[in-house]
């Protein structure tokens, strides 16, 4: 033992710096001898006469010192040596790391450890240091979503990190096998072949140089390009470079951006160019085809159309106005599209319609006799179709789109083509108001070169007379230039009278003496009177209903007499004109039939506005063009109204309608399902679901608007969401009404849940019109459908 702790003293001397220590354990005392130093480096005092093992152990970090017992005793087991490192705690903020090495030795038959303990913190913490920088450098290449590669100055790959794996598709061993400018870098974005002697990133390492923020086209394993940023830095050895480190991001993300930022940029000025300049205009044409042009640009199309929604006598025709990316006559040979499944939603405004294939559709196909596109027709796939909508709801037109390809529009797309086609409906209102200025410009220039021959005629006629009055010698002439001198006074006082009159209607200081009076009799009077002046015509009174009324004898007679004067005007080839007054309920109906011309169509509804007068390139007729709209506006004071039916070279008859005094109102019955009244029977079919409603007799804004809140009830109490809207037995016009139906009575059907409309049409063309307006007004997306028949609605909504 003394020879033993001899040589521990002397070991000490050796190594008074303290890095080392040594001990002796007497395993069966559990007492340990250490050294002056070893006890210093266990932060305990120092005893030649020993430690007890526990208080030795004691500073000993606790999982090290499990670590290291569970070690001596396997190796005491076995007597043999054993190694291990440990912390010892100094304090509760510092420890030191050693390395202790201890042998067995078995003297007289007791067990003695023999050990030395060396301090390596130094050494420890810089391998920690390192192991935690390895550790770092590890997560961060492998966490880097940048690639990177080592390559080394033969060119070759020895290390690739995981995110250069995904992005390339290659993996260390195949990166290995060939230089890396041969994989990923070996040819230039045009497809030429890239010589690896040109290439920056293999030439950065012999030339000695750093490369950052190049941007370059490399490839993947599946051959497929990328767009990349990319960076080379050298690394040196004794300043020699020896390998290179590349960086490699992917920009395809960024490249994208930048591509949808500059289209995005080209759109907006598009879009800026597009409202500046169809504001500015206020030609139709030029407006229309600036919008097609800019919303096939915008959405990529290969072709654009703008579709005018103008209606022919059928109900379904749509006028080509404008045409972008494709020569007129690809359409011109195809027709118009009609009011197919396709077509419909755009034209009635119901909303955007966009497919990826429009061949596949569920309405695509349904029209005969093509069944689909006809031969010759643009390939069209991709579908987009917008309706351009005024500000009062009316549909002007659709813009369509096509392209070959499958699935070409977007969300984004769809939204472009809305605004822009929200821009264009603001830009074609001001452009039709300003047609409609012109026009009327147009009319009143007319208009003042009518009024101004048709007052010089008599004038002129009036200063005939006089000169020959004045020059005559044969006094037997003188009656007959007199008669004739004041046919034409006649004439001019109508005129100036007309004009005074519309001047006092726009004023409203039209006068009206009501008072009661014989109806019967202002009939015979006014026939009597027009018979004098019209002796080529019979004016045949047919009945007569003899009633009295309470109104202004004098003004109603001047709109029976405008009547009688135009049917004679306007049948110059016709012998006779038919008069019928009758009673129908409480309303006093005349009517005035002539067997002239006729009055086309499309004039019917523009005779009552001021200075109208229909075109006739046969014949000359002479007046203002005032006689109707003021009679119109008699007939307005006195509560009535007026409706015409004509046919070309048929004739025409001229109806207007005077409502006697109230007689009570008619009692109406009424459950939950059914109401009656004199104006309007509506039921609820409960086996198919729908609302039926027969209007009949002379409607007017009370009227209608009673019988439609009994609807809008009706319809509430029953959930339905089908109408059929039956004006077969409608007479003569309710058009004070239509705009009150369409703006907002069919808004609160909708809302109550009506989603699809049948109206069957009056005979009556003016009642017809009413209808029309109402429909151009309409808000709100319900389905409306126009039909001349009940089967023929029925069996349309029985579809839905």
């Amino acid at each position: 033992m003394d020879s033993r702790l001899n040589r521990i003293r002397q070991l000490e001397d050796e190594h008074e710096f303290g890095l080392v220590g040594t001990y002796l354990l007497d395993y069966q005392k559990k007492i340990v001898y250490a050294d002056k130093t070893l006890s210093a480096m266990y932060g305990l005092e120092y005893n030649d006469e020993g430690i007890p093992l526990a208080d030795f152990l004691r500073n000993i970090d606790e999982e090290d010192l499990q670590r290291a017992n569970q070690l001596r005793e396997a190796q005491i087991n076995k007597s043999q040596p054993y190694q291990i490192e440990y912390r010892v705690k100094i304090s509760s903020e510092k420890a030191k790391w050693v390395l202790a090495r201890a042998k067995a030795k078995m003297v007289d038959g007791e067990l003695f450890y023999e050990g030395i303990v060396v301090d390596v913190t130094s050494g420890k913490e810089a391998d920690i240091a390192l192991q935690s920088q390895n550790k770092l450098i590890k997560t961060i290449t492998d966490n880097a979503t940048s690639a990177l590669f080592l390559m080394n100055d033969k060119g070759y790959c020895t290390f690739m990190n995981p995110a250069a794996e995904t992005m390339f598709g290659y993996s260390l061993t195949e990166i290995k096998s060939k230089p890396l400018h041969n994989l990923i870098h070996h040819h230039y974005p045009d497809g030429r072949e890239y010589p690896r002697e040109e290439c920056p990133l293999d030439r950065a390492l012999p030339r000695n140089f750093e490369m950052r923020a190049h941007e370059d086209l490399f490839f993947r394993k599946d051959g497929t390009s990328l767009p990349v940023l990319c960076a080379a830095s050298p690394i040196f050895e004794d300043g020699v470079p020896v390998a290179t480190v590349i960086e490699v991001r992917d920009i395809s993300e960024q490249k994208k951006a930048s591509a949808l930022l500059q289209a995005h940029a080209e759109r907006l000025e598009i879009l800026n160019s597009i409202g500046l300049s169809i504001s500015e205009s206020l030609d139709l044409q030029e407006i229309l085809q600036k919008v097609t042009d800019a919303v096939t640009k915008l959405t990529g199309a290969d072709f654009g159309a703008f579709f005018y929604n103008t209606i022919n006598a059928s109900g379904e025709a749509f006028l080509l106005y404008t045409l972008s990316g494709a020569p007129r006559e690809a359409f011109e040979k195809l027709g118009t599209p009609r009011n197919t499944a396709v077509f419909h939603p755009t034209f009635a405004g119901e909303g955007v319609v966009r497919v990826d294939d429009i061949t596949k559709d569920p309405r695509y196909g349904k029209n005969a006799p093509n069944n689909g596109m006809p031969a010759g027709h643009l390939p069209v796939v991709s579908y987009l179709a917008v309706p351009v909508i005024s500000k009062s709801g009316k549909v002007i037109g659709g813009l369509f789109l096509g392209h070959k390809e499958v699935g070409v529009f977007t969300d984004e797309h769809e939204g472009l083509v809305l605004g822009v086609a929200s821009q264009a409906a603001i830009a074609l209102d001001n452009a039709k108001l300003y047609e409609e200025i012109k026009e009327l410009s147009i009319k009143k220039d007319e208009f003042l070169s009518i009024a101004s021959h048709e007052l010089k005629t008599p004038l002129t006629s009036i200063k005939a007379f006089n000169q020959l009055m004045q020059r005559t010698k044969d006094s037997t002439k003188l009656p007959d230039f007199v008669q004739k001198s004041a046919e034409h006074i006649g004439r001019l006082e109508k005129l100036i009278n007309d004009l005074l009159d519309v001047s006092k209607i726009n004023a409203g200081k039209m006068q009206y003496n009501i008072a009661p009076f014989n109806f019967r009799q202002i009939v015979l009077d006014c026939v009597e009177s027009v018979q004098h002046l019209a002796p080529s015509h019979e004016i045949y009174v047919e009945n007569a209903v003899d009633v009295e009324y309470t109104g202004d004898r004098l003004r109603l007679e001047q709109v029976l007499n405008n009547f009688l004067i135009n049917a004679v005007k306007y049948s110059p080839g016709g012998e006779k004109v038919v008069v019928n007054s009758v009673l129908q309920g409480n309303n006093l109906i005349v009517s005035v039939q002539d067997f002239g011309i006729g009055i086309p169509q499309d004039h019917l509804d523009k005779l009552f506005d001021r200075y109208y007068r229909v075109d006739n390139t046969s014949m000359r007729f002479e007046g203002l063009g005032l006689g109707l709209f003021i009679s119109s506006e008699i007939l307005k004071r006195h509560g009535g109204d007026f409706w015409i039916e004509s046919e070309q070279e048929k004739g025409s008859t001229f109806y207007f309608r005077l409502p006697l005094e109230r007689q009570g109102e008619v009692e109406a019955a009424e459950t939950e399902t059914y109401y009656k009244d004199s104006f309007v029977t509506i039921l609820y079919n409960q086996q198919d679901e729908r609302l039926e409603v027969d209007w009949k007799g002379f409607q007017n804004i009370s009227s209608v608007k009673k019988g439609c809140m009994k609807m809008l009830e009706i319809l509430k109490k029953n959930q339905c969401s089908k109408v059929i809207n039956d004006n077969i037995n409608v007479q003569g016009t309710w058009s004070e009404a239509s705009e009150w139906v369409g703006r907002e009575w069919f808004p609160m059907m909708e809302k109550a849940g009506l989603r699809y409309f049948a109206w069957i049409f009056s005979p009556s063309t003016f009642s017809q019109f009413s209808a029309r307006k109402t429909i151009n007004v309409k808000e709100g997306e319900v389905i409306t459908e126009f039909f001349k028949d009940i089967v023929s609605a029925r069996k349309w909504l029985d579809e839905k």
